[in-house]
């Protein structure tokens, strides 16, 4: 019998939504919302808190503003050169080849990297209440989120839809809480902001060390915008939500961690440790351990969702451009995702999550470590096209660049970060020389 073969597009040409697209725009809308709200908000913004003080509510606006610009970056993208695909293929149209095969492949190590540790995280978070192996752990729960993913399109929209909403529902409460107490508790605002060291008590500047925490924190909005691909309207679903992303950041990130700093002295915070589980426990809210436990594994479970999603999409549509392997671009349908790729991220995250036990200091710690880099590097990437292709407003990308490049900045300046820095600069320059090699080749 002979095989049926598979029909790819041409290489560099544009990637068409996906026919009959299985999600729909309550699906975005969710997906928006909780791209925002991961563990970075309910655990990271425990070393945001202690690196800047009280005045790491200026570093969450700050990084919010940075977000922000970059998600119009990515609004504009849509409007200027609407068909081409996730922000991957709109740095490919607008940068050429082998800008897009570094923006894929380190946005691809990006999450890779993030499910490894976000597995990790989830099963020791579930080891109290499963007796089970820690390794049995870590498989069972990669084995049900990649199996979410490769049952349909809409599965992946329906669960992100549940998971999303636990999340967006657990901070509206956490904020009215701790407005009643402000408003009736009596709590030591004045005490809790200026008496532990003032506001800036690490000095005035302080705030800036903590904004790459933030940043990072804060990424996984661009997931919308490849989620919006496999919807019927992508490019004004793009446009629509990144229209509504800065108040979701400030309402998010800016009003819950501005309440933590006020009702409780920052330098009580535990390094590692829920914040927002802090203060509820400080004030004997009932319920409290077990409700933010469920809150943390959502917010993991809705990252490895997430996660295997965007970097299966982009996978598969690098090789579609012959970035990568050609047997990872499966034809997908509203039924049928790329299997194959999603099966290929998944089996990288086993290998991230197995590299913390087999050389925890050597490759894990390395993988770990350069993320930080790629994260700005495909950041920049983006804001690079939008003023390659001259679109309006030029002072946004231009404000969008430069306070890209004072996170840079901070990072090389601060002995905790700078290693991680020059990790991820010598990782990129491995990957440019790789597509350099290869996009010549290729001409």
């Amino acid at each position: 019998m002979k095989r049926a073969s598979v029909a790819l597009p041409e290489r560099n040409q544009p990637l068409s939504p996906v026919a009959g697209a299985g999600l729909s725009r309550r699906h975005i809308t969710m997906i928006s919302l909780g791209g925002v709200m991961g563990a970075g908000l309910f655990i990271g913004s425990s070393g945001a808190i202690l690196t800047a003080g009280p005045v790491v509510v200026l570093s969450y606006g700050l990084g919010g503003v940075l977000v922000m610009l970059v998600n119009l970056m990515l609004r504009d993208l849509a409007r200027k050169a609407p068909g081409l695909g996730s922000f991957v293929f709109q740095i490919r149209n607008g940068l050429g080849p082998l800008a897009g095969f570094v923006a894929g492949w380190i946005y691809w190590v990006v999450w890779v990297t993030t499910l490894g540790v976000e597995v990790i995280g989830s099963a020791s978070l579930l080891q109290p209440y499963i007796p089970l192996p820690y390794a049995v752990t870590e498989f069972l729960i990669l084995a049900i989120m990649t199996g979410v993913n490769l049952m349909s399109i809409r599965s992946y929209g329906e669960f992100e839809t549940w998971f999303a909403m636990v999340k967006v529902v657990a901070v509206i409460v956490f904020i009215i809480i701790c407005a009643a107490l402000l408003i009736h508790g009596g709590v030591p605002v004045a005490e809790n902001l200026t008496g532990h060291g003032g506001l800036a008590p690490h000095g005035g500047l302080a705030f800036l060390a903590a904004v790459p925490t933030v940043v990072f924190s804060m990424t996984g909005t661009e997931i919308a915008t490849i989620a919006a691909l496999e919807s019927e309207d992508p490019d004004g679903n793009i446009v629509r939500i990144m229209r509504t992303v800065a108040v979701r950041l400030l309402v998010f990130y800016v009003m819950s961690v501005g309440m933590i700093v006020s009702l409780v002295p920052w330098s009580e915070i535990m390094p590692g440790q829920s914040p927002f589980l802090f203060v509820l426990n400080r004030y004997g809210v009932p319920g409290a351990t077990a409700v933010m436990t469920i809150v943390i594994l959502t917010a993991i479970l809705s990252t490895l969702n997430s996660g295997i999603y965007a970097a299966s999409r982009v996978l598969s549509g690098m090789a579609r451009h012959g970035d990568a392997p050609a047997l990872l671009a499966s034809r997908k349908t509203e039924a049928s995702p790329p299997r194959r790729a999603i099966l290929a991220c998944a089996m990288a995250t086993l290998a991230v999550s197995a590299s913390a036990v087999l050389a925890p200091g050597v490759v894990f710690s390395f993988l770990v470590s350069m993320t930080g880099a790629f994260i700005i590097c495909y950041n920049v990437m983006i804001v690079c096209t939008r003023l390659k292709l001259n679109c309006p407003a030029a002072w946004q990308g231009w404000l969008a660049l430069m306070l890209l490049l004072g996170v840079l900045g901070s990072m090389l300046l601060q002995p905790g970060t700078r290693q991680e820095l020059l990790a991820g600069l010598a990782a990129l320059m491995v990957i440019t020389l790789a597509g350099w090699f290869k996009t010549g080749q290729s001409r």
